[in-house]
């Protein structure tokens, strides 16, 4: 009669399973500074859109099938810094925002919806607003119990969660211990502070501005782009050399390319919208 072998079930199988386990919650295994430097890679070196092959090599990977490659594309992805579509990347326009602000607060903003895009991340904030963080110990078993991060990947978690709250303003008192939302742009149809208390109710409003500067903004007046123009392309306007000034083919290519792939991006075929 044949043997019958008995399956060790806290060993092989078990063991596989454990391997396949995935996190609860998701995040990215690189911080929001290390993601918004990819950004600026494909920005600075491939003019906003690049090849993968191409973004390989910009951030020194011998190749596109590099682990460390792909995770880092894929925080990237996450924070919302990049898109794909095939063998091209490129970046959007809230990496724009970081990168080539054209408000003073644009920076500030975009990073603040970057954090709060990853789903760890935007949780923590939510369930510890107006509260204390735990202590690190404490954050390791919450990530651990309540976020359902496997062991094996809570240091990667607590690693991108800290830079990426510091480097998006969340630490303003550098002591990690609570998590404060930084002040962003007025919300339109919001009081500015010093709107909120009139010094001198007897002082007559300001004239309201001619119309032709009321519609444009005024020239020179440094209030943001013209009413309807996409920020993406105004960032890259603002990359032009000055007229008349030597530009060398290869970059003035990069920046065509890049600006087609913009403008494809943001006015997409009626094929692409179905």
């Amino acid at each position: 009669m044949a043997k019958i072998k008995a399956v060790d079930e806290s060993g092989g199988a078990k063991s596989k399973r454990r391997a396949r386990q995935r996190s609860g919650t998701a995040f990215p295994y690189y911080g929001l500074s290390q993601s918004v430097e990819v950004a600026n890679k494909i920005r600075s070196q491939g003019g906003g859109v690049c090849s993968r092959d191409q973004l390989a090599h910009f951030l020194n990977y011998s190749t596109t099938r590099s682990g460390a490659y792909l995770t880092r594309m894929s925080a990237a992805k996450m924070f919302g810094l990049i898109s794909m579509s095939g063998e091209t990347v490129s970046i959007t326009e809230r990496a724009q925002k970081i990168l080539v602000p054209v408000l003073p607060s644009d920076s500030n903003d975009a990073k603040i919806e970057a954090f709060l895009a990853v789903e760890l991340f935007r949780r923590v904030y939510d369930d510890f607003y107006g509260k204390k963080l735990p202590p690190k110990v404490g954050t390791k078993n919450l990530f651990e119990n309540i976020y359902k991060i496997t062991p094996d990947k809570i240091q990667t978690a607590l690693r991108a969660f800290y830079d990426s709250a510091e480097f998006a303003g969340f630490f303003p008192d550098n002591g990690k211990t609570r998590l404060i939302k930084p002040i962003t742009a007025v919300e339109p149809g919001t009081l500015e502070p010093k709107d909120a208390v009139d010094d001198d109710p007897g002082t007559d409003p300001p004239a309201d501005p001619p119309p032709d500067k009321r519609k444009h903004g005024g020239s020179g007046s440094g209030e943001g782009p013209p009413p309807g123009i996409h920020t993406a392309i105004v960032g890259l306007l603002r990359e032009l050399p000055p007229a008349g000034s030597d530009w060398p083919a290869t970059k003035k290519e990069r920046f065509m390319q890049a600006f087609r792939a913009t403008i494809d991006f943001i006015y997409p075929e009626q094929e692409e919208l179905q």
